[in-house]
């Protein structure tokens, strides 16, 4: 990864999570995952804090953000 630039390609943001490339693409066609679109249709841009913001939306446990134990 280049960690020069703040942007990932849908292959380096699926490296970056730890997922497929086709459930980056669910999720952004979804509307659960913020992304750029740019040139082509299937060309987007990622982020690296909105691959965080997705990955902690699916927390599950104690640590998960407003869970009730």
């Amino acid at each position: 990864l280049d960690v020069s630039s703040p942007w990932l390609d849908a292959g380096q943001g699926a490296s970056y999570a730890r997922v497929s490339r086709k459930l980056l693409y669910r999720a952004i066609r979804s509307g659960r995952l913020r992304a750029a679109r740019v040139g082509g249709r299937r060309q987007v841009r990622l982020r690296r804090e909105w691959l965080d913001a997705f990955i902690e939306g699916h927390a599950t446990g104690p640590e998960a953000p407003g869970s009730t134990t």
